[in-house]
């Protein structure tokens, strides 16, 4: 299913190039390299990008790459939050680019003191002031932009809808008629992943736009994200809540709706089982009903057509560490390069699948047939952009799985159980580990990254597998040496995206899986350059870099090549509908486990509950 979508998505993708749209600073690819100690000692300058999500490695990573050939970029996979950044920033080790998607005004204060200024630079002039105004504080500052936005709705399937005759609803009231035909002939309305908290989040958002958007709604965000209140308003939330309530219940949402996970709507979804799901113009492309269906994005539903609206979000946004930034060269070189990541080329690389809508002058972005109906919304611009705080996703997800599983019945119960978490302290905080060793993130060809060797090497202590394969950018910072609370030691490894893969394989078929990886072009878990490059525990790779890429040379274990008849238990870590899906075709492999610990819970078993220390790094890599 995976593989048809990606076939998909190579079939849409168109990248523009527009010549005309930008100045010399947006085509960094016709400038000269930057007159600095490295560019005048032959050697490149590094610049670390730390990317929201393993989506930024199908060809985003590479792009960059190839646009400044002068420039030797780390790229690592931070945990999707602003308190990732707070972290790195207590230990005096901010990265030069920093992109996150999870974003509110008030979770990114804390950071203002270490971050780049961009108001005055012609980069924050190509955005309209309209979207400015979200990210600009009292002082006139900007230290964060967006790129283009993500649009969130409802996704119908248009045939199902035209088989058993239900109209495609307007308003509210043929939304829910639509939901009772459906369910009165067996096939599930409305469903979707109320496990994940962005789901929890925006359906209780989605449903109640006109209320948020309303004057006094807009007051309180404003005093909310400024930190003046850290309280729900009554006077606007307790309508929401009062209208999640009518959706869950006419909709028929309970406790098993609370307990889906990701893809299990999407499933239900594409096999026809269900005719509705939340999602975005992303899921349009990814996961088109039944093959041949045809589905829309259509909005969330108010109590009249002209109540309607779409939710949004920026796919991400970035910002620039202060550090470095006072040398002119180095200052130049990072604008130059956060320019060319939400230039029209640059965002092309991100909405390929022609589904985002641009917050840019200069940028214009085609919609696919699906979303012709956001049109007109787009026009009288009634595009709602969330309210996304830390707090929000968290609780959010807390007290809708509480009304979803019957735990709290009315509304006002609703905003006293957000209220009271408003205000309580944020969990997470208390000390729990002690890290006795600090381990670099950087990459060395004589020793690879030691900070992700640790890992894969306490992972395949704790799991007792014989291998273990873990592309070194999944491991977001070096490894302090200090004390950690439960947050802390989240933030080492990326989660999101990164799945266990376990199996049993061939010493050949590690060899082809590794070639497979080497020569993985657009996809999640691709090798642009040598941070990502991957990490193996229990076996040794020696490969050549070359013009164009890497290759294998040789897989050795305790200094003796790798038994290609022998078999072995082996974990793989990484996207798992993704970079998995493609390597085990080519290994001949059908079934692989993802249901074991993700790498958090290693290092939780490791560092707390054992009260261990991580294994130490070894040199497992020869790059020549």
């Amino acid at each position: 299913m995976k593989k048809l979508a990606c076939l998909f998505l190579a079939i849409v993708m168109t990248v523009t190039m527009l010549s005309g749209c930008a100045d010399q600073k947006t085509q960094p690819s016709a400038e000269p390299a930057p007159q600095n100690s490295a560019a005048n000692t032959g050697e490149k300058e590094k610049v670390v990008v730390a990317c929201w999500g393993n989506q930024m490695l199908d060809t985003y990573t590479q792009y960059l790459c190839d646009l400044f050939p002068q420039v030797e970029f780390e790229f690592i996979l931070a945990t999707n939050s602003t308190d990732y950044y707070r972290f790195r920033a207590d230990h005096d080790d901010m990265p030069d680019i920093l992109t996150v998607r999870r974003f509110a005004l008030k979770d990114a204060v804390l950071l203002k003191d270490y971050l780049y200024d961009l108001s005055n630079t012609d980069l924050a002039s190509t955005y309209y002031g309209s979207y400015l105004d979200s990210y600009t504080y009292d002082d006139g500052s900007i230290n964060w932009l967006p790129t283009c936005a993500e649009v969130d709705g409802i996704i119908i399937n248009k045939t199902l809808f035209d088989e058993y005759n239900v109209p495609v609803p307007t308003d509210y009231a043929s939304f829910i008629s639509a939901c009772e035909a459906f369910e009165a002939v067996g096939i599930r309305s409305f469903v979707s992943d109320f496990a994940a908290d962005y789901t929890c989040m925006e359906v209780l958002q989605g449903a109640s736009i006109p209320i948020l958007q309303s004057i006094e709604g807009r007051k309180w965000r404003q005093q909310y994200e400024s930190g003046a209140t850290h309280q729900l308003s009554e006077e606007i939330w307790l309508p929401v809540f009062e209208n999640f309530f009518d959706f869950k219940e006419k909709v028929g949402l309970g406790a098993e709706d609370a307990a889906y996970p990701n893809r299990t709507p999407k499933d239900m979804f594409m096999e026809g089982k269900a005719a509705m799901f939340r999602g975005t113009g992303a899921d349009v492309i990814t996961f088109p009903g039944r093959g041949q269906d045809e589905v829309l994005l259509v909005p969330y539903f108010g109590q009249t057509e002209q109540d309607n609206w779409y939710l949004t979000y920026p796919t991400f946004q970035i910002a620039a560490s202060n550090k470095g930034m006072d040398n002119p060269e180095r200052e130049k070189l990072i604008l130059e390069i956060m320019t060319a990541m939400v230039n029209q080329q640059g965002q092309d690389h991100i909405s390929y699948g022609k589904n985002m809508v641009p917050y840019k002058k200069d940028v214009t972005l085609e919609l696919m047939p699906e979303m012709d109906n956001l049109k007109p919304y787009l026009e009288q611009n009634k595009l709602y952009i969330r309210l996304a705080s830390n707090e929000m996703f968290r609780i959010s997800k807390d007290v809708v799985q509480l009304i979803l599983n019957g735990e709290v019945t009315t509304a006002k119960e609703a905003l006293d159980a957000f209220n009271k978490e408003l205000a309580g302290e944020e969990p997470g905080t208390e000390i729990v580990a002690h890290i006795d060793t600090s381990y670099s993130n950087d990459f060395t060809p004589e020793h690879g990254n030691q900070a992700a060797s640790s890992i894969a090497n306490t992972m395949r202590k704790l799991s007792g597998y014989d291998l273990v394969f873990i592309q070194a950018c999944y491991v977001a910072n070096d490894i302090y040496a200090g004390d950690y609370s439960q947050k802390d030691l989240a933030y080492i490894s990326k989660n999101d995206g990164g799945w266990p893969g376990l199996m049993e394989l061939t010493g050949d078929q590690i060899y082809t899986l590794v070639e497979a990886t080497l020569s993985m072009t657009g996809n999640r878990g691709a090798v642009c350059n040598d941070s990502t490059l991957y990490v193996s525990s229990g076996f040794e790779m020696d490969i050549t870099k070359t013009d164009t890429g890497y290759t294998l040379n040789a897989l050795t274990t305790e200094g003796k090549e790798l038994d290609r008849e022998k078999t072995y238990s082996f974990l793989i870590y990484g996207d798992r509908d993704w970079y998995m899906s493609e390597v085990m075709e080519k290994m001949g492999v059908s079934e692989v486990d993802t249901t074991g610990p993700k790498a958090e819970q290693y290092l939780t078993q490791c560092l707390v509950e054992q009260g261990g220390q991580l294994e130490a790094p070894t040199d497992y890599i020869t790059l020549r």
